[in-house]
């Protein structure tokens, strides 16, 4: 019985099986044993490759699932499934540049929407927030592709988008300072300063939408307002100690005044 199973063990198709019954319940460790002896007792196949970096990409240990999937693409380099799995392993390891290939390889075996959006995280990490838009564009998420925008600087079209999906996220803090952001750098103050009140409303330790709320007071002339805004962001934000300094000497307070400038200087301008 012990040299039946010994034998069982052994067989290609048995450990293929034993395999891929281990990947659909959740058993990576145990799919990886049988990729790795399938890859012993049959080298010559490149499909057991793939599939020990299917089960390594399941267990986290995503630098050797890269591996894996290079091996097998030296074979079989055609667009596929394991050109979508490299750029995912990619993007788990904080490559996102270099995961950027792999996936636009995969998007032309399969424009998905999984696929896409691995896309425009991969150009999103990479800091291309235009490709990173188009593809959350293409794979149907509004709210991805105005902040890819925003991140461009892609004002007016970040603006459109913002404003098609306003309503289903109106209580999220981040979307209404980016949006808000968006508006004062398009149209002035007064525009954005609803959004970006709003955002240190629902989220007060968001300190880039106060630093942008501060700043929209201040243009306002309402410096007394500003002022705890930009004191709250500056220590993260150096750049606000400037504004400010003219919200303090604006208020009477030339001290102050002084003093936010003399550090604006030490932190900001002399660097």
């Amino acid at each position: 019985m012990i040299f039946l199973l010994l034998v069982l063990m052994q067989d290609p198709a048995a450990l293929s099986d034993q395999g891929a019954s281990a990947m659909r319940g959740g058993r990576f460790a145990e799919a990886e044993k049988a990729y790795r002896e399938l890859i012993r007792l049959d080298p010559a196949n490149p499909m057991w490759k793939l599939n020990l970096g299917l089960a390594l990409h399941s267990e986290g240990k995503f630098q050797e699932a890269v591996a894996s999937f290079e091996t097998f693409l030296k074979v079989r380099p055609a667009p596929g499934p394991a050109h979508f799995m490299l750029g995912a392993s990619r993007l788990k390891l904080g490559k996102a540049c270099d995961a950027i290939a792999p996936l636009e390889t995969a998007r032309r075996w399969k424009s998905s929407r999984d696929i896409l959006l691995q896309l425009g995280d991969a150009s999103y990490g990479c800091q291309r927030y235009t490709a990173a838009a188009e593809a959350y564009l293409k794979a149907g998420d509004s709210r991805l592709a105005a902040r890819a925008y925003w991140q461009a600087r892609q004002y007016p079209e970040a603006s459109t988008l913002f404003r098609s999906i306003e309503k289903q996220y109106s209580d999220e803090a981040e979307f209404n300072y980016e949006f808000g952001d968006t508006l004062t750098r398009m149209s002035g103050a007064a525009a954005g300063l609803p959004y970006l009140e709003a955002a240190v409303r629902l989220k007060p330790a968001l300190v880039a939408a106060r630093g942008e709320l501060g700043k929209a007071l201040a243009e306002l002339g309402r410096d007394t307002d500003a002022i705890p805004h930009l004191e709250a962001a500056a220590a993260q934000d150096p750049a606000l100690l400037l504004p400010l300094s003219r919200a303090y000497r604006n208020t009477g307070r030339s001290e102050d005044a002084a003093r936010a400038q003399d550090e604006y200087r030490k932190r900001v301008a002399g660097n």
